[in-house]
Formats: C-alpha cells, structure tokens, sequence
C-alpha cells in the first residue's frame, strides 16, 4: 500500500507539471460513490454465488477540455478506493487500493459556462483486503484477498464554470467490472491453524456518482 500512495503522489506531482504549460487543462480533486451487484467463484468450486458490492473513492482528476475549448476530452481519475463485497450468508470481505479510470468525453453542449459531455471510460485497479472472522464447525475461518480489477462503462458529466478559477464537474455512470486474484484462507479448529491458497475471479456491475472540482 505504501508503494501505491507514493505512486499516486508522483502521478499527480507529474500531472500537475504537465497541466501547469497547456492552458486547456484542469486539474482537482474528486469523490466517488457506487453500489451493485454481481458474482464470485473459487476455481474449486462449480457454481458462483451472489454479491453485493459498494465503493467510495478519492483522488486527483486532470480534465484535457474542461470548459469550450474541443469537442473531445479526455479525463483521468487517479485515486484510493475502499471496496466492500457481501455474500448471501452475510460474509463480507473488505479491501482497499489504488485505481485508476480513463474517461473519452463528446462535448453535447458547450458555451461560456456550461458543458455537457458523455462518453466511455476504463478501468484498472489493484487491491487487497480480508473478510470478518466467520464460525465455521469447531472453529473460525478467515481469508485474505489480493486481486486486480479491470473494467469498461460509460459516463455523462456536466462542467460548470463557476469562475475563472473553479468549474464544478459532477458525474454519473456505471461500470461493468471483473476481478481476479488469490485468497489466502486460514483456518482455527480446536487450536489447529490451517491455510491454503486458492484462485478467486467474479465480476460485478455497479452505478456511481462522481463530484470533482477542477481549477
């Protein structure tokens, strides 16, 4: 984890010498809020089962068009997520880590003050987290998760000029996301610890609300 803040630190210490000598270019901060659901399955195992999923993120955005300038923009949004998937038994599995999305924004309105755009975004992120301690016969179990995340979906924003200083930019979208990694299970029975690893994969599909400001 300390390796992925300090590489979001130089992401936006970079970011922000770039964006310092091209006029057209915001740079902010954002939040992001999403819910779904979706599917998870163990390689041993011959059927998936339900998920809930939820997320809240932070993190630095860089806009290439914020206001009038082009048709085309394109948007990054680098930052910190946390990560929550619940089971049907009511198990959940709690994680966090670094992300980063793509968005390819079409202007449909663009004046003075306003600007209305939509278009697709991608995905990657890497995370790692582990679930509450679950009674099982005779003992309890936990897992410990470690997993990369890849996703597409399509998003609508609206840009709005406050000032010369400050555009306000709200977002809304959804993401169809799929994830792979390994969980490290260890098992407590009657004093005896027990651990393996096994190869985890599911994919969820959530919407969201983005709030960013860009200067």
């Amino acid at each position: 984890m300390k390796k992925s803040l300090l590489g979001l630190v130089a992401l936006v210490f970079i970011s922000s010498l770039w964006s310092s000598s091209a006029l057209a270019v915001g740079i902010g901060g954002y939040v992001d809020v999403s819910g779904g659901s979706g599917e998870a399955e163990w390689d041993s195992d011959f059927q998936s089962w339900d998920i809930d999923a939820s997320a809240a993120a932070f993190g630095f955005v860089l806009d290439t068009a914020p206001m009038n300038e082009r048709t085309f923009n394109y948007r990054l949004n680098a930052g910190l997520a946390a990560q929550n998937f619940e089971d049907d038994l009511g198990v959940e599995m709690e994680a966090g880590g670094i992300y980063a999305e793509n968005i390819f924004g079409f202007a449909l309105i663009r004046d003075e003050n306003v600007r209305w755009w939509l278009g697709p975004l991608v995905r990657v992120g890497i995370y790692s987290g582990e679930t509450d301690p679950v009674n099982i016969g005779g003992g309890t179990q936990q897992i410990d998760f470690t997993y990369a995340e890849f996703g597409i979906g399509a998003v609508t924003g609206v840009n709005i000029n406050i000032n010369d200083r400050l555009i306000l930019a709200p977002s809304l979208g959804f993401r169809i996301c799929g994830f792979a990694g390994t969980g490290e299970i260890n098992e407590y029975v009657g004093g005896v610890h027990y651990y393996w690893e096994e190869d985890i994969s599911g994919g969820t599909t959530s919407a969201f609300a983005n709030f960013a400001v860009l200067f």
